[in-house]
């Protein structure tokens, strides 16, 4: 059997319906308790048991631990319900779904065909987060970037828990820091794989409904991108254009600086490419936004270049080689 873990923070208010969906949606894997982690305020704990009750499943709910933070995160979250899955459960498998992934018919169906279950090997089974809008993928249709394989490479860039099966045996004694309200699905994800188990991509994965505009938020970019610039320095945890960020600037500090002009150039070709995605009027200031932000972030790169190292490796600071 499998626990399936789930962390909330007022999804019912957020995405009304398609929560209700994302659970339906877990009907098809084998399981009969639910873990709900909840530091919201609104109604989802008592919608949750009452599907539960609906469904014949058992619901354990907490809050979330803060291991000495001074506020609840993802990644208090996360621990939280890994704790109380090792703590009280024999099962095997702990299951995280996001509260806005809902699994796509054939999910469970196509692991068990696999059988990555029966691999003692296989430590994490990841399902692709497809979008449940078209956007992304025609702004990446315009680079000629495929998006299977840009979700690919940013999980195993990142990690990534919308609809994750993690083995036991793979997080025993993982501490996920509590900082990372971004990156505890990379931190997870390096925890498992720095210690020698091996990662299944399952290509059936979720929809992934976001309960919010699909253009950029400056000041939640800002937020995500600080924290990207943290994880680089304390974790090794790079994406790719962190990464070639740091090596640029790294090259020739005078080239680097030069580089802030790259974004404000850039604007004019970017600018179509922005209409074509979301139209005139949301287009225009997304495009302005974009350019900004990596303007922003260039600098950020440059101010902490010479604390960062040039090739991070996550392996070093987390987990142990098995």
């Amino acid at each position: 059997m499998t626990v399936l873990g789930i962390i909330t923070k007022n999804s019912y208010s957020r995405l009304g319906k398609t929560y209700l969906d994302v659970l339906d949606s877990t009907l098809q894997v084998p399981y009969k308790t639910i873990i709900l982690v909840d530091d919201g305020n609104d109604e989802t704990v008592n919608v949750t048991k009452k599907w539960c009750c609906e469904h014949g499943k058992e619901l354990v709910f907490s809050r979330s631990t803060l291991y000495g933070y001074h506020r609840p995160t993802r990644a208090t979250g996360r621990q939280t319900t890994i704790d109380i899955f090792m703590d009280n459960f024999s099962d095997e498998w702990l299951m995280f779904v996001d509260d806005d992934a809902v699994l796509n018919k054939g999910w469970w169906q196509w692991v068990e065909e696999g059988k990555y279950l029966e691999d003692p090997t296989v430590g994490e089974i990841w399902g692709i987060n497809w979008d449940s809008t078209p956007e992304r993928e025609r702004f990446l249709k315009l680079f000629g970037i495929d998006l299977k394989s840009y979700l690919i490479r940013k999980f195993e860039e990142r990690g990534g828990t919308h609809d994750t099966l993690y083995r036991r045996k793979a997080i025993e004694g993982v501490k996920i820091p509590p900082e990372l309200h971004v990156y505890e699905d990379a931190y997870l994800h390096f925890y498992v794989k720095c210690r020698g188990w091996k990662y299944v991509v399952n290509p059936i994965g979720v929809t992934h409904y976001h309960p919010m505009d699909t253009v950029t938020n400056v000041a939640e970019e800002k937020k995500k991108l600080k924290i990207a610039i943290e994880s680089a320095l304390k974790y090794g945890i790079c994406e790719y254009e962190t990464l070639r960020a740091i090596k640029n600037t790294s090259r020739n500090k005078v080239l680097a600086y030069l580089s802030l002009l790259r974004p404000v150039l850039g604007f004019a070709p970017m600018l179509p490419v922005t209409i074509r995605t979301y139209g005139l009027r949301k287009g225009v200031p997304e495009a302005f936004k974009r350019q900004y932000l990596k303007l922003w972030f260039r600098w950020q790169v440059l101010k902490n270049i010479d604390k960062l190292d040039i090739d991070p490796d996550p392996c070093k600071h987390i987990g142990k080689p098995a």
